[in-house]
């Protein structure tokens, strides 16, 4: 009888034993349980961050497209402003050097102060500040 008690006591020794390993392992297993919830939850949260950031960074590039766009066509819009005045400034420059040689050789061929001389570097400046304000539009873009 005192080997079976004695027996009995070694076997209720390793039966603690496991009831106390299997407590541990219930609770590493809430433990990780509660960690794989909580990581699962974090991995949600950044998914959805993903998307909105993806979302954003895909408006912001269409809106950058857009404004690109608004950008290239004024300045095409001053190209083409440009090219007429310089044209319209040709054109009448031509008409008035030769309203100055007729004017010069009638009074024959003195220099005098013609009103018309006047108007053309008005248009010479017209062109420039025309330039200049094409040159900004250039850096800007």
């Amino acid at each position: 009888s005192s080997g079976i008690n004695a027996e009995y006591g070694g076997m209720r020794h390793q039966l603690d034993d496991l009831e106390k390993r299997n407590l541990e392992l219930k609770r590493d297993l809430s433990k990780m349980t509660t960690s794989y919830e909580e990581t699962a939850e974090c991995n949600k949260a950044l998914s959805a961050e993903i998307l909105r950031t993806k979302n954003l960074y895909h408006n912001s590039i269409m809106e950058g497209d857009d404004e690109r766009a608004r950008h290239k066509l004024t300045i095409q819009e001053y190209h083409t402003m440009c090219r007429s005045i310089e044209e319209r400034h040709e054109k009448e420059k031509q008409e008035l050097n030769q309203e100055v040689i007729e004017i010069k050789a009638k009074v024959g061929g003195k220099d005098i102060d013609i009103p018309s001389e006047q108007r053309l570097r008005e248009l010479e400046m017209e062109l420039a500040k025309t330039k200049l304000c094409l040159v900004e539009a250039n850096c800007k873009a």
